[in-house]
């Protein structure tokens, strides 16, 4: 994954988990919130599993 690719989805799971946390009174906040949150540990995951091939 190229590098500006992984920022501009860092940027819509940090939106995500912004648009989640402003609705955190909400029904649907929490939820929201909990995407946002499994979005950026999936994004660190793929980083992790691309660098460790490249060693």
């Amino acid at each position: 994954m190229d590098f500006y690719i992984l920022l501009i989805l860092l940027s819509a799971c940090c939106a995500i988990l912004t648009t989640g946390f402003c609705g955190r009174n909400q029904r649907w906040g929490p939820w929201v919130m909990l995407f946002g949150v499994i979005c950026i540990l999936f994004l660190i995951m793929t980083m992790i599993y691309q660098l460790s091939r490249i060693l």
